[in-house]
């Protein structure tokens, strides 16, 4: 008695496992693809490419700081609406304008620069051109960017902030 051995003579093609097997390399692939489009459509902002260059500015900006300290300087911010009022606790000597920096923390296209003219003997008075409201870093200086003074801002708030320089 002879046992015949049937054949399966179906084609590769036309069995489950090879299209899953090659099924995950593809998808793996796509994936991939997708990831890429993705990143060039929304790099990061927060990223320096010459990281020397900005590690020496960051000395410069420490020194500003320091600058501030020597000066004793002590000052609050009040910001309302549009309307930024800056307030220095003694008359330093300082001039009849400061700058003002906002930076958005994630949003570069936020930031803005505006000037804060003198209103009396220890206030400065700045319009802004946007009413800020959520987070924000801010930095003040003179016109001359001797010293520097900075504060992390949560607006609207119903206090003045302290600036400092640390």
């Amino acid at each position: 008695m002879r046992l015949r051995m049937q054949q399966d003579t179906k084609p590769w093609y036309k069995y489950v496992w090879p299209w899953v097997l090659i099924a995950i390399p593809v998808l793996t692939a796509l994936k991939a693809v997708h990831t890429v489009v993705v990143m060039q459509q929304h790099k990061p902002e927060v990223v320096i490419d010459d990281y020397y260059a900005a590690g020496k500015s960051i000395n410069l900006q420490l020194a500003k700081y320091r600058e501030a300290a020597l000066r004793n300087l002590d000052a609050s911010i009040l910001v309302a609406g549009n309307r930024a009022v800056v307030r220095f606790a003694e008359n330093a000597v300082l001039g009849d304008s400061i700058h003002l920096d906002f930076y958005h923390p994630t949003l570069g296209a936020r930031d803005f620069a505006v000037d804060a003219e003198r209103s009396g003997e220890l206030l400065y008075v700045a319009t802004l051109p946007l009413t800020p409201d959520g987070r924000w870093r801010l930095t003040v200086s003179d016109a001359s960017n001797e010293w520097r003074l900075k504060a992390n801002l949560v607006l609207p708030a119903e206090q003045e902030i302290k600036l400092g320089y640390k």
